[in-house]
């Protein structure tokens, strides 16, 4: 699986009918049952500090933004745990992050690329907010959503991946894009203070 479709991969994907023929009754289920699913991820990161965003993927579901890649349930769930335990003063004095008093994520234009039985390709614009005031307006990265969906055994829904692939993004870059991977790898099990340094400056 390539890191992200090109902006011609996503213009064909954007034009391209659906494998299996749908009525409008059909496609309203299956772009609801999807938004929901993207929905509650976001819901999740943004009220629930992610916990259980990582129960939205497959097993081996890979969470990408920009050119970072987490790789399976347990790698995105260390992320969400890490991305959770960096606030105030900790943060900026161990590994140089702000920490936020909120973040919200905004899901616009989404869109059933493609999808045949079992499967579905979903596009669609994440605007992201999030900073140390309120009064915050500018958004720190817009970003152009793809999504790979499977619908497992259970007849659910799950992120077989997940790209966030910027288009704008601003001085405040989120630590899912800044953060090392394999930083995860070797180091979410111990604690904060024993840990080595950590790029990022936001929470996304």
């Amino acid at each position: 699986m390539t890191d992200s479709m090109t902006d011609n991969e996503i213009a064909t994907n954007f034009h391209k009918l659906p494998e299996v023929p749908m009525n409008t009754h059909d496609e309203l289920l299956l772009w609801h049952a999807l938004h929901r699913l993207e929905v509650t991820y976001w819901y999740d990161v943004d009220f629930n500090e992610g916990r259980t965003a990582h129960e939205l993927f497959t097993p081996d579901g890979v969470k990408m933004v920009g050119h970072n890649r987490f790789e399976g349930r347990e790698e995105i769930r260390a992320f969400y745990e890490w991305r959770a335990r960096q606030n105030g003063a900790k943060a900026v004095r161990q590994l140089g992050i702000s920490g936020v008093r909120a973040v919200r994520h905004l899901i616009t234009n989404l869109y059933v690329a493609s999808s045949s039985e079992r499967c579905a390709t979903v596009l669609g614009i994440v605007t992201f907010y999030g900073g140390k005031s309120k009064r915050q307006s500018n958004p720190p990265m817009v970003a152009d959503l793809i999504n790979e969906c499977v619908l497992n055994k259970d007849n659910v829904w799950r992120f077989k991946s997940h790209t966030l692939r910027p288009v704008f993004i601003s001085n405040e870059t989120p630590p899912s894009m800044q953060i090392d991977p394999n930083f995860l790898k070797h180091h979410v099990s111990e604690p904060l203070d024993h840990r080595g340094d950590a790029k990022g400056q936001e929470r996304s």
